[in-house]
């Protein structure tokens, strides 16, 4: 499968100098993408994929944002992630539901390659606590295109993959298209989507230009599908932006 699966456009690149500070942890390639571990002397254990900076054990807001619009439903009990394979987000809905007694009976995260599950185990236990290893947490290591293309009636879905094609000679428009009519058919009637989006490019021209091309696709998207769009935008600390999160509902039937 394609190594642009988990990447985060926009972000800061690993640099092999570590001007920065940073120590390497691991390298290496798994026939699917280059993966990076380093220790960053502010912003903690640090993911890479493809060179392009993941999550950081300073992003506890990232997680915090991705699962947040879930706690309002009361009827929650088929969850699935799609990607997440630092565990982040994984970890997040446990630590947010279990003092509630309200974890999904199936809580399913789907992440395409096994190594960064197992790095981040071995050298980010911040980012991903325990929650690989709590029984109630299913984790698949496929293709979370494939898995959520088949799925139905989830309770709640959170996608922290790529907004790039994943497919040749697929527009980024068409993709963005398709993974949210997906995601649509595979929620019930009143389940709930929470997906990250872009930053703000706050010291970029670059990233801006890429805020305004993507941001609308992304809502014209979601809005031939859901209701109740609603929109934050979290300081990432590792990022050094703003970044925006989406979330919507699905609507009854009448």
């Amino acid at each position: 499968m394609p190594a642009s699966h988990g990447l985060r456009a926009g972000l800061p690149a690993v640099s092999s100098r570590r001007s920065d500070g940073s120590v390497l942890l691991a390298d290496e390639h798994t026939g699917l993408q280059q993966i990076r571990i380093a220790r960053h002397p502010v912003f903690g254990g640090q993911l890479y994929l493809d060179g392009d900076l993941q999550i950081s054990e300073s992003d506890a807001a990232y997680g915090v944002a991705m699962v947040s619009p879930l706690l309002e439903l009361r009827q929650l009990e088929r969850v699935a992630i799609l990607g997440g394979g630092d565990g982040g987000v994984l970890g997040e809905l446990l630590r947010s539901l279990e003092p509630l007694d309200h974890v999904p009976t199936e809580l399913t995260m789907i992440e395409i390659d096994a190594r960064v599950i197992e790095l981040c185990r071995e050298h980010l236990p911040a980012v991903c606590g325990e929650a690989f290893d709590n029984p109630r947490a299913h984790v698949v290591v496929g293709d979370a295109f494939a898995w959520i293309a088949q799925a139905r009636g989830l309770d709640a879905v959170i996608y922290d993959l790529t907004m790039d094609p994943v497919r040749e000679n697929q527009s980024r428009a068409a993709f963005i298209t398709d993974i949210v009519a997906k995601i649509a058919a595979a929620l019930r009637p009143g389940g709930v989507f929470s997906m990250q989006c872009c930053g703000h490019g706050r010291a970029d021209a670059a990233d801006r230009d890429e805020r305004r091309r993507l941001l609308p696709l992304i809502r014209e998207a979601v809005d031939a599908h859901f209701e109740n769009r609603c929109e934050q935008d979290v300081l990432v600390p590792s990022y050094r932006d703003l970044w925006t999160f989406l979330s919507a509902r699905k609507p009854m039937p009448g």
